[in-house]
């Protein structure tokens, strides 16, 4: 040993001493004491808590830049509303048991025959782009595929299945609303009823694929022909219009520009968005008072309270249909005591009408629907509190805001009273319902709402008139009896 690892064998026995207690033997173990195991605990807590700090703010931050194809959230998922978003015709995406039917295949085949592309081509299309379509589906998703950790075997296995799931699904979405549109589906031996059943099957939230996917299928087409990608995209701007639930004659609008822009999650986002297209959704509810341009008040800002149609009818407000295709559009204008006018979208309600809205209310309820506004929410939940029995829809059908399509008005009320009871209440229309409740606030309309709610009590069939009238003899005559007795003629 040389000298200096003498001096360096040396000097790591003084330091080790310093170390080292005088009354302890350096190899004997250490024996951690109560203190040592209550630190140990802390740092560990802390440890784990920061890594999911950690872990959740990269999942913020992914999940933000793309809202996810996800389940219906529990809240909304109760047996009552089973109907509502079980798909009837045709299962579409990995959020169902996933079956190759006969009908999804047929479609598939007739759209690949019409692409002049071949399936392995279009297959490979899909592959290319599998690792970001599979982001756009919900990690429990992945779960319930059973597929547990990225990059393993199980998930290259999913996402081969995926791929030819997407290919199958996106084929037979894009012929299906082709010949819809252009009236082509008797070629397939589709009637009326199962195609209506299809078309609301395509618009269930558990039941959607990305858009993204049906982007690149027809990316293999040609520009023009028959066939091609631009008579694609104008039948799905077609199809999104047969399905907004409001008349043909109201105003609408193209939404090709939407699908550049904007990036659609799936078709029930599309749908979503041309109820809502053209309007600022963060101020849905706009309102307009002649007598005062403040929205709010000292009386007022703490109290609210809604009315029904006949309520409002009473108080001099007349309802008028606002001609567009756009929920938002709800507009309240007061012209002093003696009138006010409410403006609603008109809407369409049908068999199909409570499966489109409760699943774009289930959509803007998502959690991790973080560009959601719930302006459908928003539009039923105040349809709800408007209509409380048959009359108020008759008023409305009255002013052609309604168009019902069921059997009675009675389904209407029903069909509203559930949706909305059941809806997370909002304050989008919070303005419009405070200029309303002004209005009814003041002395005119309390008056006149006295006087409405007099006529429809006593005037409303010719019984209860003449009991009317029987009921005044009889207190006339009752006061002239007691006049008399109380003071007798001489």
């Amino acid at each position: 040993m040389s000298n200096g690892d003498v001096v360096l064998d040396i000097q790591n026995q003084e330091h080790l001493s310093t170390l080292t207690p005088a009354n302890q033997n350096p190899t004997q173990e250490h024996v951690p004491t109560d203190e040592d195991c209550q630190t140990s605990l802390d740092q560990s807590l802390i440890s784990t808590l920061q890594n999911e700090i950690e872990k959740s703010t990269e999942e913020f931050d992914s999940r933000k830049k793309i809202t996810k194809i996800q389940w219906i959230p529990r809240i909304m998922k109760k047996e009552e509303f089973r109907d509502y978003y079980r798909q009837r015709a045709m299962k579409i995406g990995p959020l169902r048991p996933y079956s190759e039917d006969k009908l999804k295949l047929k479609l598939a085949a007739q759209y690949i025959r019409n692409s002049d592309k071949t399936s392995n081509e279009l297959l490979v299309s899909i592959k290319k782009e599998i690792e970001t379509l599979s982001t756009c589906f919900h990690n429990e998703v992945l779960k319930y595929n059973e597929v547990h950790d990225v990059g393993t075997d199980s998930y290259n296995r999913w996402l081969r299945y995926l791929a030819r799931m997407l290919l199958v699904d996106g084929c037979s979405i894009l012929q299906f609303i082709y010949c819809r549109v252009w009236d082509k589906l008797k070629e397939l031996q589709i009637d009326n009823g199962q195609a209506s059943m299809i078309e609301q099957d395509l618009f269930l939230m558990q039941n959607q694929i990305p858009f993204q996917v049906l982007e690149i299928l027809m990316d293999q087409l040609p520009r023009v022909g028959a066939f091609s990608r631009t008579v694609l995209q104008k039948s799905i701007d077609n199809f999104i219009g047969m399905n907004l639930m409001t008349p043909e004659n109201v105003l609408k609008r193209s939404y090709l520009d939407f699908f550049k822009e904007k990036h659609p999650v799936h078709l029930l986002d599309i749908l979503r968005s041309g109820l809502l297209y053209g309007f600022d959704t963060s101020n849905i509810g706009r309102s307009r008072d002649r007598r005062s341009r403040d929205p709010s008040s000292k009386n007022d800002s703490n109290r609210e309270y809604f009315c029904n149609i006949q309520q409002l009818k009473a108080a001099g407000i007349k309802m008028e249909s606002s001609g567009t295709s756009c929920l938002g559009d709800v507009t309240f204008t007061s012209f002093g005591w003696f009138r006010a006018r409410l403006k609603l979208p008109p809407l369409i309600v049908n068999d199909a009408t409570g499966r489109k809205l409760w699943n774009l209310i289930a959509y803007e309820m998502c959690p991790e629907n973080y560009n959601s506004d719930y302006g459908v929410t928003s539009y039923v939940s105040l349809l709800d509190s408007l209509i409380d029995n048959e009359e108020d829809v008759k008023e409305l059908r009255s002013a052609r805001i309604l168009r019902n399509q069921l059997s009675t008005d009675k389904e209407v009320v029903e069909l509203f009273n559930e949706i909305g009871y059941n809806t997370v209440s909002d304050q989008a229309y919070h303005q419009v319902k405070q200029r309303i409740q002004r209005h009814c606030d003041s002395l005119w309309p309390t008056t006149q709402f006295l006087i409405v709610q007099f006529k429809q009590e006593y005037f409303r069939n010719p019984w209860s008139f003449i009991a009317l009238l029987g009921s005044i003899a009889v207190l006339a005559l009752t006061a002239t009896q007691t006049y008399f007795t109380i003071n007798p003629t001489k």
